[in-house]
């Protein structure tokens, strides 16, 4: 009885702190860590200072920018995907917290899923002028 008592309490244990990386249920591919490999703005390239990263857990969305060693800007907001997944909308309801200065990204975006697999995003957008804003992301392990 004993014996058992303490494997129930362990599995407890082992079941509620596997449960803490993924809030409410598994995101699936989104979970994690994205890095901005690229940015094209019209047909041009954008040079960036630093590395942008997107994080995805549950409804929150984090975007940060890394200069150096340990230099990082960072915004929070929410996101969700679209029922048919052909479409991802970020959105950052306060814009007095907004720091990030990331070519393309406003505080409401609405991204197509142009590219999904093998850890390669691809994220497209159509500006308010008419441009379109082309993001490329890889997962980082």
């Amino acid at each position: 009885m004993k014996t058992t008592a303490i494997y129930i309490i362990s599995l407890f244990i082992l079941l509620t702190l596997g449960s803490c990386t993924r809030n409410h249920g598994d995101i699936g591919i989104w979970f994690g860590t994205w890095h901005v490999e690229d940015i094209t703005i019209g047909e041009a390239p954008v040079n960036v200072e630093g590395d942008y990263f997107f994080q995805f857990q549950n409804k929150v969305f984090r975007v940060s920018q890394v200069y150096g060693h340990e230099q990082t800007v960072e915004s929070f907001g929410t996101w969700e995907e679209s029922e048919h997944g052909s479409t991802l909308t970020v959105t950052f309801p306060d814009p007095n917290v907004f720091y990030i200065n990331m070519p393309g990204l406003e505080d409401r975006n609405e991204f197509a899923i142009m590219k999904r697999g093998h850890g390669q995003l691809e994220l497209t957008k159509v500006m308010a002028d008419g441009t379109t804003c082309v993001f490329d992301l890889k997962k980082q392990p």
